[in-house]
């Protein structure tokens, strides 16, 4: 395959490593830009890029508004998410097959677009069997007695706008088939850290609104017909029911649950250790449920937070047993002795089918400009992203190694991945 013409401004992507013959065949794709791309419908330069088994660039598609989620269609096609509130799905010939708005922040390109009756679609979509999408969109509520933060234990409290998620499930032709509010599913007066995030105010969607849920990722689970989802500011991820939205468990520290949450939590086995402002869940081979533990903050209110050179984000794995209700971590990739670098945020990982190695995509990683010490997020933090295959063992071996960074160049803005998705074919 011919090398391709790069435009200007594309990642400097570096290989530190590339064990090509033990790597997954195929092609790992992801979505990289530049700048505070989920707070922002544009930035400088936004693209799908696909990397081949030797790490080098085998296609790319450029956008013109920024993106979110990536994922594999079973027609051969890209269902993306776009920071806009719509959802495309992109051939990889570079066409448009079919689109999906929401009305919740002004659309950029909806022309053409199959309207869908909910609020705003947001960060994540994945194909359900029947060829239905799901997705997440928002719900707001006042309440009373609500704190401004977390971070203060003194802080005022008042009646308050909190945004919390909503799980949509919608037919092709745009009908809404699902929407099941989290108000509704958690606890509305259990609040973590992040609840003053600014995400629903800078994006316009909902000034003013408290972020309360900050819902990332969602999955189907075939085996009983349910969704698991990633629910960031809660720091859990949860299971509900499909046909009825009923919460079947919680996945997550029990620091805050009261009353009849508290009966959904899991109960760990073995030495089981928490995840914090998680991203990206999936279902691996044998049955076990990953995720990417950013570890920001590392602990839930009233406790500090812990300092930020403490953090360690890594891929986890999770054996649930829903009958026994209980949870057994069963491996994970990232620690201060591998030195894996801490990404607060976006990020991922993915499981590969035929080698069994798991991808992982440190996308938020955010340093001061000289690459050298850990700072809050963007626009504080300047942004990088690492990606790592690595062996599913005890002690995983990294089999790629790749980094996108502009450390030290006098770059004003930095770079991103949100996560990384394993398609076996470009077309």
């Amino acid at each position: 395959m011919p090398a391709l013409s790069l435009p200007e401004g594309f990642p400097p992507i570096v290989i530190h490593r590339c064990d090509a013959p033990r790597r997954e065949p195929g092609f790992i794709v992801f979505a990289v830009g530049k700048d505070i791309r989920a707070l922002q419908k544009t930035t400088p330069f936004e693209a799908i890029v696909a990397l081949d088994q030797k790490g080098e660039v085998a296609w790319f598609w450029q956008s013109e508004i920024s993106l979110m989620d990536i994922r594999y269609t079973a027609r051969r096609t890209l269902l993306v998410m776009l920071t806009d509130g719509c959802i495309q799905e992109l051939g990889f010939d570079g066409t448009v097959r079919r689109k999906w708005s929401s009305p919740g922040r002004d659309p950029i390109d909806a022309d053409d677009a199959i309207p869908v009756d909910t609020r705003y679609f947001h960060h994540s979509v994945c194909e359900l069997p029947n060829g239905n999408i799901a997705t997440l969109s928002i719900a707001t509520r006042e309440y009373d007695d609500i704190p401004e933060t977390m971070e203060d234990p003194n802080a005022s409290r008042d009646r308050r706008l909190l945004v919390g998620d909503t799980l949509v499930e919608f037919a092709p032709d745009g009908t809404l088939v699902h929407e099941y509010d989290f108000f509704d599913i958690l606890d509305p007066q259990r609040f973590g850290y992040g609840l003053d995030g600014p995400f629903w105010s800078i994006t316009g969607v909902v000034p003013g609104g408290l972020d309360w849920t900050h819902a990332n990722g969602v999955i189907h689970d075939p085996t009983d017909d349910s969704f698991i989802v990633t629910v960031r500011h809660q720091d859990c991820m949860i299971k509900i029911d499909r046909s009825s939205g009923e919460l079947k468990w919680i996945l997550g520290t029990p620091e805050g649950w009261k009353g009849a949450w508290r009966d959904k939590l899991l109960t760990p086995v073995g030495e089981t250790s928490w995840h914090w402002h998680p991203h990206d869940p999936s279902i691996l081979a044998d049955g076990s449920i990953m995720l990417f533990d950013n570890d920001e903050s590392g602990t839930f209110p009233p406790t500090p937070k812990k300092p930020i050179d403490d953090c360690v984000s890594r891929a986890v794995a999770y054996r649930v047993d829903q009958e026994a209700m209980t949870v057994e971590q069963v491996w994970s990739f990232g620690s201060q002795e591998a030195e894996t670098p801490y990404s607060m945020y976006i990020s991922g990982a993915v499981e590969l089918p035929s080698t069994g190695n798991i991808f992982v995509t440190f996308g938020g990683i955010t340093l001061s400009p000289d690459g050298k010490e850990r700072m809050a997020l963007p626009p504080q933090g300047h942004g990088s992203a690492q990606l790592y295959e690595v062996t599913r063992s005890a002690d995983p071996e990294i089999l790629f190694h790749a980094e996108i960074s502009n450390y030290g160049t006098g770059e004003d803005l930095g770079w991103g991945i949100f996560r990384s998705e394993w398609v076996p074919t470009l077309g």
